[in-house]
């Protein structure tokens, strides 16, 4: 066998284990991509919003308005809880809505805004644990 025959099988049979040894490493550690989905924040906060000034009365005494302070600070607080708990379910990072330019199915970035809403109607207070 000539020197350049014996090189060149060399080469083929390195190359040959090479991709063996790629598709071995691929799967059996495939490539993570990334997952997503989204949220319309924007609706959820205007929903509290809508309940907060429904219950605002002129003359409101301080006590009653600084209760309602409160709990516009606690549903910040459940909020973030609540996209924490949905983002651990779905295992996936969540996107604002209106972050969002264009999205080609509705397949493709799944909207998990009724769960986040789900949650946070889970975790409101009762008022006997106030």
């Amino acid at each position: 066998m000539s020197i350049l025959k014996a090189q060149l099988l060399t080469a083929i049979v390195t190359l040959a284990l090479g991709a063996c040894l790629a598709v071995a490493w691929l799967h059996f550690r495939p490539l993570e991509i990334p997952r997503f989905a989204r949220v319309d924040i924007g609706t959820i906060v205007a929903h509290q919003q809508q309940s907060l000034a429904q219950r605002v009365k002129p003359g409101m005494a301080p006590a009653e308005q600084g209760r309602l302070f409160e709990e516009a600070k606690a549903f910040g607080v459940r909020l973030d809880a609540a996209l924490e708990q949905a983002s651990r379910e779905c295992q996936c990072a969540l996107i604002n809505s209106a972050a969002l330019l264009k999205v080609s199915s509705a397949k493709t970035l799944p909207d998990l805004s009724a769960r986040v809403a789900d949650i946070l109607k889970q975790s409101v207070p009762t008022p006997s644990a106030q």
